[in-house]
């Protein structure tokens, strides 16, 4: 009898890479010594560079998180036209920086709530004057 599952192929094997499979190149002293290797001394550019990119990254983030204004998110549902709203609101401000849908888009569907009843209405005004006459 014919097994119908399905059939996985082998795990691939894996190499773990060590720093010194990664860059050979950067484990080898830089100046032939007779220092064991645990008292060398790395390149002083490296180590600047290092600090240089720390120190940006960190000024970028505290720059960032000085002109990002914070907001409040909620969903609200509209009581007209039972509808969900999302409101984005600046907080220090309390701006709506972001709707959906926008102000507009609901006025209009409750502009055209009110004309198709009001054309209900019309309708129902019409038959009921070709009825009696």
């Amino acid at each position: 009898m014919l097994d119908t599952g399905l059939a996985r192929p082998p795990s691939p094997t894996y190499t773990a890479i060590t720093p010194a499979t990664r860059a050979p190149e950067q484990n080898e002293s830089s100046a032939a010594t007779e220092l064991p290797p645990e008292e060398t001394v790395t390149p002083l550019s490296e180590s600047e560079d290092s600090q240089r990119s720390a120190n940006n990254e960190r000024e970028q983030s505290s720059l960032l998180e000085r002109f990002t204004p914070t907001v409040e998110r909620q969903n609200v549902i509209d009581p007209d036209s039972e509808s969900l709203i999302y409101i984005a609101t600046n907080t220090e401000t309390g701006q709506v920086v972001r709707q959906v849908p926008a102000e507009t888009l609901l006025r209009l569907r409750a502009y055209a709530e009110t004309l198709s009843s009001q054309q209900e209405q019309f309708r129902d005004t019409q038959g009921s004057v070709q009825t009696v006459a």
